[in-house]
């Protein structure tokens, strides 16, 4: 017996024929597996819908499915047997480039579905060539029944020219709604942004959205206006946004998506806590949103995924100055937006260092300040090309306060290269040192005489500041209690808390200092010694190291006309007459 094709067209012997090869058929009649598709339109969430839509639920559309096939099976010998459902949610019916879609259409190919029910035709797509080209072609040569529930249509009961002329009527009409109302949905949008009202999903983080009239707009959300500015605050003290999420984190405050559901600022003691990250706090201090001006329209209205979002040009960009109360001043954002740009050049200049002269270590990055206004003095890098193509760095020095463009505390231009600094500083160490290299042992007396005197002074600003992180932890424990019984409102207490944790930093931060200093005298003079074995090494001839800089000298100050003023590390016992 010859093998019966699947791919059969929907007219009646080529129904008998599929069904003997396999498809569980009932005696006289035909038994179908069936697919629900369900859609719910990406214009479906807009409020000028009304309360029709909720007939275009997902839900809804199944259950009129579901019935259509309880009652088929009742009155009719075929039977309908559903055996899976498929659902796109905001998606448009302009396209079928829709995922559950596809996956039906898998299944399909596979032999797993061999009719597929919709709510009406408009729910399978809204495209008039390409819903046809399904309805009138794909799925007969698939030998797939096609149910269109409200529009009465059924591929599997014996159709006329009527029937399809009416189907093809209403997949144009569909059509055309779907361009109409598309049309009309970005005009008014449009003149939505350009009246200023505010047309996005969720409020940013610091604002909160409320009803003006007809105009949607933004004011400032009093318990996190504090966290906003606290963000830009600590970027311009690190110029670091990760170390901006790690203090939040360190605070435990709840990033803004946490924020938008739970409306607490902080997360409270016992629950899963969901940090910050980089890029949330890079997206706030970014944002010309939080100086009063609203940027709307920077990509397409019906892009869903963001890699298939069209990114529309500045010129085409809506934009309302004034649209409501800023949180940080303009000043303060372009200060932010100029370390960004820096930022940005200097990664720049280390992905792609030039071929040959690489960067090399910074060996004054901590230690070289400018002596007129006590600005870090900034490392100027460039690469020399000599006739023979030889290339050599040459590094410098400058205070960004004495370029020109700059209106700061230094009058003149203060400017030294590596090479004068070194020089200078070679010739300081070898001719100044020199007799206190032959005192070694007078070295290493002092200093265990200055580790006791330390070590006393020390133990009694632990114990201060022990003392401080107690009387904190209590006082917080008392505002807590007084917030969540309702006598403190949360502003209040968010304000102290981040008073709170700025102070708890400080005092954590000195324990920690203190800490470390009094490890260091414990090892009696390690750091004394390891100051003259850096000496020894100068004196026959060693390489001037970042190293052997940090730990003889505790500042450099250049004054213009390449005067230099040294500070060294041990000059109040062990370098006596250095200066």
């Amino acid at each position: 017996m010859a093998r019966t094709s699947k791919r059969t067209h929907a007219s009646s012997s080529a129904k008998n024929a599929a069904s003997g090869a396999g498809q569980g058929k009932i005696q006289g009649a035909r038994y179908y597996k069936a697919g629900i598709y369900a859609r719910l339109s990406s214009d479906q969430g807009s409020k000028a819908c009304g309360q029709a839509l909720k007939n275009e639920s997902v839900e809804t559309q199944v259950e009129i499915a579901k019935s259509y096939v309880a009652d088929w099976n009742r009155h009719h010998g075929d039977k309908i047997e559903i055996v899976g459902q498929y659902a796109d949610l905001g998606k448009t019916g302009t396209n079928f480039d829709r995922e559950d879609f596809k996956r039906l259409m898998q299944d399909v190919r596979l032999g797993d579905i061999d009719c597929v029910i919709v709510k009406d035709l408009s729910r399978f797509g809204r495209n008039y060539l390409e819903a046809g080209n399904y309805i009138e072609k794909i799925f007969p040569l698939l030998g797939v029944r096609f149910i269109a529930v409200a529009d009465g249509y059924d591929t599997g009961t014996d159709g006329s020219s009527t029937r399809q002329m009416a189907s093809e009527i209403k997949n144009l009409v569909n059509d055309m709604y779907a361009k109409d109302f598309s049309a009309k949905a970005k005009l008014s949008l449009k003149q939505r942004r350009e009246a200023g009202s505010y047309v996005g999903g969720l409020p940013p983080y610091g604002y909160e959205a409320y009803q003006d009239g007809r105009i949607r707009k933004l004011r400032p959300d009093g318990n996190t206006v504090e966290v906003v500015r606290f963000i830009y605050k600590r970027f311009l003290e690190t110029e670091n946004c990760q170390a901006v999420a790690d203090a939040l984190n360190e605070r435990r405050i709840n990033p803004p998506g946490v924020y938008s559901r739970t409306k607490e600022v902080y997360c409270p003691a016992g629950m899963t806590y969901k940090g910050w990250d980089r890029g949330a706090a890079e997206r706030i201090l970014k944002s010309a949103t939080y100086t009063g001006r609203l940027v709307q329209g920077r990509t397409s209205l019906t892009a869903r995924k963001e890699e298939n979002r069209i990114r529309r040009p500045g010129e085409e960009w809506v934009k309302k100055e004034d649209a409501h109360e800023a949180i940080i001043e303009p000043e303060l954002y372009g200060q932010v937006q100029e370390v960004h740009r820096r930022i940005q050049e200097r990664t720049g200049s280390h992905a792609h260092p030039t071929d040959g002269a690489p960067i090399g270590e910074n060996v004054f990055d901590r230690v070289l300040y400018c002596g007129v206004c006590g600005r870090k003095m900034t490392r100027n890098s460039h690469v020399k090309e000599y006739a023979d193509g030889r290339k050599e760095r040459k590094d410098g020095y400058f205070c960004m306060d004495s370029i020109a463009d700059k209106r700061g505390a230094c009058p003149e231009n203060n400017r030294i290269s590596r090479t004068e600094l070194t020089d200078i500083l070679s010739v300081l160490f070898r001719t100044e040192f020199a007799t206190q290299l032959k005192k070694q042992r007078d070295y290493v007396e002092q200093g265990r005489i200055l580790i006791r005197q330390k070590k006393q002074e020390l133990e009694r600003q632990l114990r201060q500041t022990e003392r401080g992180i107690l009387a904190l932890a209590e006082e917080e424990g008392e505002r807590y209690m007084a917030y969540r019984t309702g006598s403190l409102p949360q502003e209040e207490y968010v304000r102290y808390r981040l008073w709170k944790d700025e102070r708890l930093q400080e005092l954590e931060k000195l324990k920690s200092q203190h800490q470390e200093e009094a490890k260091a005298l414990e090892r009696k003079g390690d750091i004394y010694l390891k100051a003259i074995r850096c000496l020894i090494k100068l004196k026959s001839g060693g390489e001037l190291t970042k190293e052997l800089v940090e730990a003889l000298i505790e500042r450099i100050y250049v004054y213009p006309g390449k005067r230099v003023e040294v500070l060294f590390t041990y000059s109040d016992v062990h370098m006596e007459g250095v200066k």
